[in-house]
């Protein structure tokens, strides 16, 4: 008798991987005995193969729809083609070309008996242009036949994870036309305190009937808490403690309790898993996940030890740069031809044609790069951490190599590199020659009037803020071309100073093109808007080209160097500044200045 069991639990898999019929009547026969909860794989290709030997051409027909309804599957409610490329997908409903009718013949046809392909012919005809509510309820009524009726094997996970996936088309469709939820629901619940299912899917399960269900019963909610609690006070599914723990926090925050105790269960739980993977950089994702829990439960006390254990576990951070070289014809010709006509205007261009080129040359990228990530197909197989200059765990949800940036390090720098090299040495770039194109060719050199609180008018202008900064970068740049060097202490002043004032910079233009540059609380209180909104406000728009939007937004946000940031709370240390930088920064002033506006701020 053992024996005889085992064969078939086996039987409906080993068929289910190799369909075993020759013509469409076979094929029938295969389809009313086949009660898996697995998909069928190989049906498609070995209908295709009978389709092919066929002449009969209503047969032919009728084989292509099988193929169809086979590729067709439904997760979650949804209907899912075998794949997609683009906006295209095989197989589409369009492809049952007869309006349904041979669907709809065996979606109603008295001569099935098989209850989970039926269920599954009255679904299609359900999402397609032939809906009726009566092929949804006959649907469920299969689904739900289907499922009361199969035995689960114990600790099986596919069989397992069919039951789930079955469910789940069955309580959408309950869902959505109100048909048999409460029948559902408790069917479902009669399962938790049984073996037959593992607890993993228990859960899966609660926490679908949670997140996609309507108006979930009340009894219900409390069903699902008393069993999670159990599961979690009797330490019932171990492996599974964390995902309890948010289903937990889950109906807390349905029931409108304080969740606190869950929290911070869950938050010692990754403190817990976090040991596991000490002296590694993945330390910190489990530190991350545990601290915010014990934010959300007000933990202090926790809060203080998780934030230092974040802050020396920055020690164990070490990141090899690897370091890849590549060469090519084009390159070589793009990198002399850089180099002749670099040469050609340092030696007869003037300063304003040197100046106006790093403004208007194609020097850096299109704005469309900057959001642009070169990924590999390996990373969609892993998880992935950003962390920032100073090893903190970036904000940004965007995993893969920045090619704004590669461009920049491999290209621009390469070509400014050249331009200010060659325009210091022939004197056309320096501290006068730039200071007379900002006053002349600039409106940083307009005289800004203001009144200040005493009622008395002052006035200013921008080049009283920034020249003293690019006489000290100049200054700088005379030294290190005279002894043949980069320092790497000399360009902290200006690179900190002008990085300062070029959101004030940005401030004063906004200002004199009307546009937004604060926001008004519902207190009343007044609060400067971002650097970031600055820039995406449609006046800024309007006269800033997008290519020099995404200049600035690379320079100055976490999109790219994000040097605000990291001047302003110290993240840089020496080694990280350089005449590279103060490049960077120039073409920004150089280019903000560049645009025109009809008033100066009085």
């Amino acid at each position: 008798m053992c024996n005889c069991l085992y064969i078939q639990l086996l039987c409906p898999i080993s068929r289910n991987l190799y369909p075993m019929f020759e013509n469409l009547e076979e094929y029938y026969d295969f389809l009313e005995e086949d009660n898996s909860l697995i998909r069928s794989y190989g049906i498609s290709n070995k209908l295709n193969s009978i389709i092919e030997k066929t002449q009969d051409v209503t047969e032919k027909k009728i084989l292509s729809y099988e193929m169809f309804f086979n590729d067709l599957n439904f997760e979650k409610g949804k209907l899912i083609p075998k794949y997609s490329i683009g906006e295209k997908s095989y197989p589409e409903l369009s492809l049952f070309d007869d309006n349904f009718e041979y669907i709809k013949s065996r979606a109603t046809s008295k001569d099935i008996a098989n209850p989970r392909n039926k269920a599954k012919y009255n679904h299609i005809i359900w999402e397609s242009p032939e809906k009726h509510i009566d092929y949804a309820k006959r649907a469920i009524d299969n689904y739900f036949t289907f499922l009361k009726n199969i035995s689960l094997p114990k600790d099986d996970n596919l069989t397992n994870r069919g039951f789930t996936l079955n469910y789940e088309n069955l309580f959408i469709l309950s869902e959505t036309i109100n048909y048999k939820k409460k029948e559902i629901i408790e069917f479902f619940i009669s399962h938790l305190n049984k073996d037959e299912l593992n607890g993993y899917q228990k859960y899966s399960i609660m926490d679908f009937i949670l997140s996609k269900g309507k108006k979930v019963i009340k009894k219900y909610v409390e069903d699902f808490f008393n069993y999670s609690k159990s599961v979690i006070d009797n330490t019932l599914y171990p492996d599974f403690s964390k995902e309890y723990l948010n289903l937990l926090i889950l109906i807390c925050s349905k029931q409108g309790v304080s969740a606190k105790e869950y929290q911070n269960k869950l938050g010692d739980f990754h403190i817990i898993d976090s040991e596991k993977h000490e002296e590694s950089f993945a330390v910190h994702d489990y530190y991350l996940k545990a601290l915010k829990q014990y934010q959300k439960a007000g933990n202090k006390e926790k809060i203080e030890e998780v934030t230092l254990l974040i802050e020396k576990a920055k020690d164990n951070l070490n990141f090899k740069s690897i370091k890849s070289e590549h060469s090519s014809p084009e390159l070589q010709k793009w990198w002399d031809n850089l180099k002749a006509y670099t040469t050609e205007l340092a030696d007869k261009g003037e300063s304003k044609e040197i100046y106006e080129y790093l403004i208007l040359a194609n020097i850096f990228p299109k704005a469309d790069v900057l959001d642009k990530k070169v990924k590999s197909v390996m990373m969609d197989l892993v998880s992935t951490m950003n962390f920032d200059i100073n090893r903190n765990v970036s904000g940004s949800e965007s995993s893969g190599i920045n090619e704004y940036n590669i461009h920049i390090q491999n290209f621009s720098l390469r070509h400014l590199w050249l331009i200010f090299t060659k325009g210091l040495k022939n004197q056309k770039i320096g501290f006068e020659s730039l200071k007379d194109y900002f006053k002349s060719h600039t409106w940083y050199g307009e005289d800004i009037i203001s009144t200040n609180a005493d009622g008395i008018k002052e006035t200013f202008n921008w080049l009283d803020l920034l020249m003293p900064s690019f006489a000290s970068y100049f200054t700088q740049s005379e030294i290190d071309l005279k002894e043949n060097k980069n320092s790497v202490t000399g360009y902290i002043l200006s690179i900190d100073s002008l990085v300062l004032k070029f959101e004030g910079v940005l401030r004063s233009f906004s200002r004199n093109i009307g546009a937004q540059t604060i926001d008004i609380k519902e207190n009343g209180t007044q609060e400067r808007i971002s650097f970031e909104k600055l820039l995406e406000n449609d006046k800024i728009k309007d006269i800033i080209p997008e290519d020099d939007i995404a200049f600035f937004k690379f320079i100055f946000t976490s999109e790219g160097m994000n040097l605000r940031n990291n001047i302003a709370h110290c993240f840089y240390k020496p080694k990280n500044y350089s005449a590279a930088v103060m490049w960077l920064l120039t073409c920004a002033f150089l280019k903000l200045g560049n645009y025109k506006f009809n008033r100066i701020e009085k």
